[in-house]
C-alpha cells in the first residue's frame, strides 16, 4: 500500500462517488453537526495525484477531538505530528470502496480557521482554473520523480507552490 502513495496517477472520474460514499459513512458515525468538504487532488476534475482521498471536516472547535475519537473507533489513526497548526487535527486510514482499499486523509478544523479557509480557497482556485490544475499535475509528477521515496521533500516542493497559488487566489477575492 505504501508504494502506491509514491506514484502520481491521472484523475479518476470515480472520485466524486468515492467521496460521497465516505461522506455518508462519516455522517453516519458522527452524532452532531459537521460540514464535510472534498479537498486535495481528487476534488479537482482533471488533476492527478497520489490517489489519496482528502477530506475536510468542519465542526465546532470543542467537538474537534470528539470527531477524531469517533473516527479512531472505526479504524482511523490520529497523527498529532501531522497537525502543525493548533486549529487542525489530522487523522488517516483505509477505506474500502468496491473491493479496493483506498487511503483517506481527514483534516478536522473549525469554521473560519485558516485551515478551513485556505483548503477551500486552494481547491476552488484550481477548479476555476483548469490550466493551472494541469500545470500543478505536471509539477507533481516532476516533484515525485525528484523526491523519490522522500515524501518530506515532495511535500516541501508542494508547499512552496501552494503558497503561490493561495496568493493568486486571495488576489481574486473582492475587497
Amino acid at each position: 500500500m505504501k508504494d502506491s502513495h509514491l506514484k502520481i496517477v491521472p484523475y479518476d472520474d470515480e472520485y466524486p462517488r468515492i467521496f460521497s460514499e465516505i461522506k455518508e459513512f462519516i455522517h453516519s458515525i458522527i452524532p452532531f453537526e459537521i460540514r464535510i468538504e472534498h479537498i486535495g487532488s481528487t476534488a479537482v476534475p482533471g488533476l492527478g495525484g497520489r490517489r489519496i482521498i482528502d477530506i475536510l471536516i468542519i465542526t465546532e472547535r470543542e467537538y474537534m477531538q470528539k470527531v477524531v475519537e469517533l473516527l479512531e473507533a472505526r479504524g482511523f489513526k490520529y497523527n498529532p505530528q501531522a497537525s502543525t497548526l493548533p486549529e487542525k487535527l489530522f487523522i488517516s486510514g483505509p477505506y474500502r470502496y468496491k473491493g479496493e482499499k483506498l487511503h483517506v486523509h481527514i483534516h478536522v478544523t473549525f469554521q473560519g480557521s485558516r485551515e478551513h479557509e485556505e483548503k477551500l480557497l486552494f481547491r476552488d482556485y484550481l477548479r476555476r482554473n483548469p490550466t493551472e490544475a494541469k500545470r500543478y499535475y505536471e509539477f507533481k509528477k516532476l516533484w515525485m520523480e525528484k523526491a523519490g521515496s522522500n515524501l518530506s521533500k515532495y511535500r516541501e516542493y508542494k508547499a512552496a507552490y501552494i503558497k503561490v497559488i493561495l496568493e493568486k487566489a486571495k488576489e481574486e477575492i473582492p475587497q
